[in-house]
Formats: structure tokens, C-alpha cells, sequence
């Protein structure tokens, strides 16, 4: 509780210093995607503002995440992705995206996610709605925590009210089992330099089951390609209560965009807290046939991490 109230006075102190930047009307940055592993790896053309023109366009966009974490999650291995990816967006408000993410980790270095995405985005002068659907490609060695989701289906509604604006996200994460993930936010953008800069403080709390959280520990975490050959064990292990629905984390950003005419440069920074450990249970098997089991709670711990990104449209 004391991390969500930190969080909300960060927030509230934004908010405060309003006199110092001039805010207008937030339908410059309508259209957003709202991904949800997104924010973690994709980084899928978020806050430009050509969607307030009705018109026809690609957009094409190269970032650098240094960390991936996943509804306050994240593997005991650093997962920084560069990502480039390419988008048409039709005036009628159709789009499709496809994206490709390079894990730069020193001995890991791999194509270790494509994407692709399609959908619908609806603007009007205080609501934005995006409809998209996503199919994910893992490498078989990936270690990312949502390495077990195949795809996903996401809603997003904004509504505008001026002095704040409220967000809702619905999330369905197709994986061995599917989850039900919700997003509740608060935001609100700031421009300054005739409009082309941009700041959007953003609070965020995220909720899921975890059944791609249990996927990860039964096939990803403790896999073969990882561990088995290497300590001459097997270890088995599961989430307890993956089907349950919980929030996870509380999410503080600060989304920064500067844009010069076609080019937009972007800095996105993320405070992580997690919350709502879960309880996984690992069995312990050595070659001569002996077995251990062990119930812990994971270990959480509060993250911070950035997305840097530059975006071209034509």
C-alpha cells in the first residue's frame, strides 16, 4: 500500500505542475496501441499523432528495451529485446503490424520474438477504442516469462475528460490455458514546443490469472535447453492457483515523444511494482532416481526499466 500511495503522489505532482507546461486536448496522441506484452517487448506505435488525420499511412519503428517485465515479472536472466517493426494503417481505422524482437544478452544473442498484429482503431473527439489481435512466434529458447503465449485478443477504451483521462484495457492470452487479463489506468498529456513534445504521467494497475506464468515454469524455466543437461537434474515445477484472477502489479510511466515533421523519437519510462506472489511448487529429480520437492513463494522485486525508440512515417 505504501508503494501504490508513493505512486499516486508522484502522479498528483504532475498533475500540480501543469501552469509550468501547456496542456490541451489529448486527441494529439489518439490511436495508441495498447499491446499487452507490449509495453514490455513490442513497443507497437504508441502515441503518434498522425491518427488524428484521417488519412492513409505506413509507419515504420526501431527501439530498444533494456529489460523485459511482464506484468511485474521477469526472468533471473536480463532480456534486452531491439526491435524493429512495420505497420499500414487505413483511414478507415483497420491497421496491421508485424514486428521483429533481437535479444541482445551476452551469449544469447537471437531473433527471439516475431509479432504480428491486426486490428481496429474508432477516435472521436474524447473517446479512443482499439480492437487488436496478435500472434506471437517464441524461440524455442526463449526465456521471457510470456515465452508460453501464442496470442492474444485486447480492447482498449479511453475516454477524455480534460483535466484527467481514464483507461480500460480487457486482455485474453492465449497459452496452454487461456488467461483473462484487465487493465484499470489513469493519464494525462502535456504538450509543449508548439505541440510536437509531449509527456504523459500514467498510473496503471494490472490484473490476471497466471496460467502463462505456470507455462513458463513448466517449459521455459527449468528446460532442457536451459538447465537439465547442464546440472544433471530434472526439475518439474508448477504455479499454484494459475486460474485464479489477481492484481499483479502497479505500473508508474512517463511517456516522452518529440516529434520532427515524419520522425517521432520516444522515451518511455516504467516503474514496476509487483504484488500477489505466487506459490510454486519444483520436484527435484537426480539421474539415480532421488526426489526433492520444494514450496516457495517467488521472490518479487520492484523494477524499473525504459523503452527508447525513433518511429518514421510515410
Amino acid at each position: 500500500m505504501r508503494n501504490a500511495a508513493i505512486l499516486v503522489y508522484l502522479f498528483s505532482a504532475c498533475i500540480v505542475f501543469e501552469g509550468k507546461i501547456f496542456a490541451q486536448d489529448s486527441l494529439a496522441r489518439a490511436g495508441s496501441i495498447k499491446d499487452s506484452i507490449e509495453r514490455s517487448v513490442d513497443s507497437v506505435l504508441a502515441d503518434f499523432r498522425l491518427m488524428k488525420v484521417r488519412q492513409s499511412f505506413w509507419l515504420a519503428d526501431v527501439n530498444f528495451l533494456d529489460n523485459n517485465v511482464y506484468l511485474g515479472r521477469k526472468d533471473s536472466i536480463p532480456s534486452p529485446y531491439l526491435t524493429a517493426s512495420v505497420g499500414y494503417f487505413h483511414k478507415s481505422g483497420l491497421f496491421i503490424n508485424a514486428s521483429t524482437s533481437y535479444l541482445l544478452e551476452a551469449g544469447q544473442n537471437r531473433i527471439d520474438l516475431s509479432t504480428i498484429d491486426g486490428g481496429y482503431s474508432l477516435i472521436t473527439k474524447k473517446f479512443e477504442g482499439t480492437f487488436t489481435i496478435s500472434k506471437y512466434f517464441f524461440s524455442p529458447k526463449s526465456y521471457n516469462v510470456r515465452s508460453e503465449i501464442e496470442g492474444s485478443a485486447q480492447i482498449f477504451g479511453a475516454y477524455d475528460l480534460g483535466f484527467i483521462k481514464p483507461t480500460l484495457e480487457a486482455t485474453l492470452n492465449f497459452t496452454e490455458k487461456t488467461d483473462y487479463g484487465g487493465t484499470i489506468g489513469l493519464e494525462h498529456t502535456f504538450y509543449t514546443f508548439q505541440n510536437d513534445f509531449t509527456i504523459t504521467p500514467t498510473i496503471v494497475a494490472n490484473g490476471s490469472t497466471q496460467n502463462y506464468y505456470n507455462a513458463y515454469y513448466k517449459f521455459r524455466r527449468y528446460s532442457l535447453l536451459r538447465l537439465k543437461k547442464v546440472i544433471g537434474y530434472v526439475i518439474n515445477a508448477y504455479v499454484e492457483n494459475a486460474s485464479q484472477f489477481k492484481i499483479l502489479d502497479y505500473e508508474f510511466s512517463m511517456p516522452l515523444d518529440y516529434s520532427i515533421k515524419r520522425f517521432t523519437i520516444s522515451f518511455s519510462p516504467t516503474y514496476a511494482v509487483p504484488v500477489n506472489a505466487a506459490v510454486v511448487h519444483a520436484t527435484l529429480t537426480t539421474l539415480s532416481g532421488i526426489t526433492r520437492t520444494k514450496i516457495a513463494k517467488e521472490k518479487l522485486k520492484n523494477s524499473f526499466f525504459f523503452t527508447i525508440g525513433l518511429a518514421f512515417s510515410f
